[in-house]
């Protein structure tokens, strides 16, 4: 059964902290494996063109695939790479690393691939800019892109009928309700996701942590706990970090009130590292449960392994390091992708399976795809990517959330997880599998005349 009403009774209450949640979401993006979390754009990204007809000329094709011909298929990635925030090269490389690999593999329906990735530069004009470019170059469409303003995109694509497919990590409110939307990831679910995890876990007291700005995740998450008979002892006041400070010994110590045995943390990586110094001098044996990309390996460092040990990651994609992306690293090896970047996260996973699904949609039109065809054609595509990513069905919008009609174009509401090692390794836990836990925030009842696909 679902939750029937959240901590302040009202599913009003929650629709009105909405517009928090998603001005939170670009605060936790950390997770998408920036190169820096402010100032200039990486060295690594500085020293490729900002936008870019993509990677080097492929090699020969192999000799089991057929030579690609004709016109390329134009897909644009927008990812922010020349900013004064955070900076997302590893989006740029796995675009470049995808062309490579599919054109020495039969091409798109045996038309070449041609990836633009074009520089957003961290603002509402430079990727609504980039949205125009890919108008004007008669994209297909906009493929596992990723800004800090997705909305400015999504106002150009709508009206010229171009798709915005496959991004990891929704944000705005036209990226999570707009019909040229497909979105593949499942960022928002992964606090679901440490509910029902730690429920598993048998956790008795937890407090939860979030970043400032990102208090809107609070309500859904203590929603699913609830759902799960998890006491969070600090609901409706959660510890809030400031993103900035460069000491938290007073949210540790509020953390750790009341002697938890877990803790949530919705914190993105940079202020996570400047929390684990105050964690490791308060003697906590919580157990952290933090999101895919921020509570990585900058944060669980030799220093810290001890204290990381049996601390819960959940996130959208499967570890990088499995068999099931043998073929993502070796493309990436094969353009000389610098490992300086970080591509076991949100940004280079998701835009790897991006450009996976676009490929099975774009094959089933054929040669003569284009932005038109290829759109029509996604209304109605499944896509598998098995090991990867759920099977995702573009045709059952998520109507049932406990924001009817608001998460709509959020078709994908499972997670993974995976635990970290006493030797610091990271373990993944889902054998495989894809945790669904977007029904533990479904309302009870559901909403007169929903429809039930989560």
């Amino acid at each position: 059964m679902g939750v029937r009403t959240l901590n302040d009774g009202s599913q009003r209450g929650l629709l009105a902290k909405v517009a928090v949640v998603v001005a939170a979401a670009a605060l936790t993006l950390a997770a998408c494996g920036s190169s820096s979390s402010g100032g200039t754009s990486s060295s690594a990204a500085a020293s490729t063109p900002a936008e870019s007809s993509s990677a080097p000329a492929p090699s020969e094709p192999a000799s089991s695939a057929p030579a690609v011909s004709g016109d390329p298929v134009v897909a644009y990635t927008i990812t922010d790479l020349d900013s004064q925030g955070p900076v997302y090269a590893n989006i740029q490389y796995t675009g470049q690393a995808y062309e490579k690999w599919i054109n020495e593999n039969g091409g798109i329906a045996g038309r070449p691939l041609k990836v633009v990735v074009c520089d957003g530069k961290g603002t509402p004009e430079g990727s609504a800019a980039c949205a125009r470019k890919a108008v004007d170059d008669n994209a297909v469409a906009v493929v596992g892109s990723f800004t800090f303003a997705p909305d400015a995109i999504v106002d150009v694509l709508e009206p010229a009928g171009i798709a915005y497919f496959g991004a990891c990590c929704p944000l705005g409110s036209k990226e999570f309700q707009s019909k040229v939307v497909f979105t593949l990831g499942s960022h928002q679910a992964y606090g679901i996701g440490f509910a029902k995890k730690a429920a598993i876990d048998k956790c008795q007291k937890v407090n939860m942590v979030v970043i400032g700005g990102a208090e809107g995740f609070a309500p859904i998450i203590e929603a699913a706990a609830k759902h799960e008979g998890v006491n969070i002892m600090n609901a409706g006041k959660p510890v809030v970090l400031p993103p900035t400070a460069q000491d938290y010994s007073a949210q540790v110590a509020a953390a750790t009130k009341g002697d938890p045995d877990c803790v949530f943390m919705v914190v993105s990586e940079t202020p996570y590292i400047t929390w684990m110094k105050a964690w490791s001098q308060s003697g906590s044996k919580a157990r952290m449960y933090g999101p895919q990309g921020n509570f990585d390996s900058k944060v669980c460092t030799e220093e810290y392994k001890d204290i990381c040990a049996g601390g819960v990651v959940v996130g959208a994609y499967p570890d990088l390091n499995l068999p099931v992306w043998d073929t993502y690293r070796g493309a990436l090896a094969a353009i000389g992708a610098p490992d300086t970047e970080d591509y076991n996260s949100l940004g280079g996973l998701g835009t790897w399976t991006a450009y996976g699904a676009f490929s099975q949609v774009a094959d089933k039109v054929g040669a003569s795809v284009d932005a038109a065809s290829f759109l029509k054609a996604a209304e109605t595509a499944t896509v598998s990517l098995p090991g990867q990513i759920p099977d995702v069905d573009f045709t059952k919008p998520w109507v049932c959330g406990e924001i009817p009609g608001y998460f709509t174009r959020l078709f994908n509401r499972s997670v993974v997880y995976a635990e970290w090692q006493a030797d610091g390794t990271l373990k993944d836990l889902s054998n495989g599998e894809f945790d669904n836990v977007g029904a533990l925030v479904e309302p009870d009842p559901l909403p007169t005349g929903a429809d039930v696909h989560c």
